[in-house]
């Protein structure tokens, strides 16, 4: 029994390891595919490197990210329907028992209208981890300014004032909902069967980092995905994850460079944004009181 159960953590951890793998897979068709469109149809000569920054390859790759692990994702959810529904059925026999000792309709827990009320809590973390995260990369990049120079281009070719609208589009919206279905909708689940819950929360964030492929974003990912684990888990549900990610990545476009042109305003908006994002978090991940829930 116990080998049996040793052999399905183990399938249940090459599951939770193998969408990363496919993912970079899929950015290798992407590039391809951007090189061939810009060739073969578009008659436009593109060298390596150029292919590689172009919005077609990420509006190409984030599209795919989302079409394959968004059926991967609904076969998850298909396949946790029975349970959801048995435990559902359960939560409304305890409520109406309640109800009948209480004189009083029971209160359901609304995913929607719950999320819908904490939007304004989710754009303020969103907006203060990226000034946070702006912020202290601004600092460290003065002091080591050879080592974040390839991090600036990256940064510059995403989120600078040059970039096309599929870039734009690819960043700010394909991505977050790509990601999310990857890291917190696929791999966390499962690591959830592999582990418990607190290393499979590290494990998703973890790959979330690598899947960067960039050390200086890794850091600051293996952050965000551990929060957005948590946050998928506590909501039992991506789509709250899916908002604060659009958020986040939004807001990149949306920091004035006054607030980071030097070390002391850097310092400053860092402590600010992280002294807001801190009680924000504690209240976004606190547990609704008094009501059933109903995911």
């Amino acid at each position: 029994m116990s080998t049996n159960n040793q052999n399905r953590k183990g399938l249940q951890l090459l599951f939770a390891t193998v969408p990363l793998l496919l993912s970079f897979i899929i950015s290798l068709i992407a590039f391809f595919a951007a090189v061939f469109i810009r060739g073969a149809l578009l008659h436009s000569e593109t060298t390596t490197s150029e292919a590689a920054d172009d919005g077609i390859v990420y509006l190409i790759n984030y599209s795919l990210h989302i079409i394959i692990f968004g059926f991967w994702y609904t076969m998850i959810l298909q396949e946790r329907a029975p349970f959801s529904g048995n435990v559902s059925t359960e939560a409304g026999k305890t409520s109406k028992k309640k109800s009948k000792n209480s004189g009083k309709e029971p209160e359901e827990w609304h995913p929607v209208k719950y999320w819908a009320k904490r939007l304004p809590i989710l754009l303020l973390i969103g907006y203060g981890l990226q000034l946070c995260v702006s912020g202290i990369i601004a600092i460290l990049s003065t002091a080591f300014p050879d080592l974040f120079a390839s991090y600036k281009e990256l940064i510059q070719s995403l989120a600078g004032t040059d970039i096309d609208w599929m870039t734009f589009l690819s960043v700010s919206f394909l991505a977050p909902i790509g990601e999310e279905l990857l890291f917190r909708g696929v791999v966390f689940h499962y690591a959830k069967g592999a582990m418990k819950l607190k290393p499979a929360i590290i494990f998703q964030a973890v790959l979330f980092g690598i899947y960067h492929m960039n050390l200086i974003q890794f850091v600051y990912a293996v952050v965000i995905g551990y929060l957005l684990g948590v946050l998928a888990e506590r909501a039992g549900s991506i789509l709250p994850g899916i908002v604060l990610h659009i958020i986040i990545n939004l807001s990149a476009y949306l920091i004035p460079g006054v607030f980071i042109d030097n070390i002391p305003k850097a310092a400053l908006c860092s402590v600010l944004a992280l002294g807001i994002v801190i009680p924000c978090c504690i209240v976004m991940l606190k547990k609704p009181k008094s009501k059933k829930r109903r995911d």
